[in-house]
């Protein structure tokens, strides 16, 4: 990822919770803070906890904003965003 803007890290748990940077927020929370990121050409860091389970239903909604936002996208399965999920589904760390 070759973004220099901002960063916006998601967080979506198993039990529907959502954070947005860190803080409980709402999708339309998260909305506007991915409009801004958008503006600033940034990028979404997104993590789901037991990202092998069915997922919330918040976190289709999660994913339709990131699209609709038009932003770009790094998956994590580490709740740190340490590690990047390459389109072969696997775990790499930076």
């Amino acid at each position: 990822m070759s973004s220099t803007g901002p960063v916006v890290k998601i967080a979506v748990f198993a039990d529907g919770r959502l954070t947005v940077n860190g803080a409980a927020a709402t999708v339309e929370n998260l909305r506007a803070s991915l409009k801004h990121t958008a503006e600033m050409h940034g990028t979404a860091w997104y993590y789901r906890e037991a990202g092998q389970q069915e997922p919330p239903p918040v976190a289709i909604q999660v994913m339709q904003a990131i699209v609709e936002a038009r932003l770009p996208v790094r998956l994590s399965s580490r709740p740190d965003y340490s590690d990047a999920i390459g389109p072969d589904s696997k775990s790499n760390t930076p």
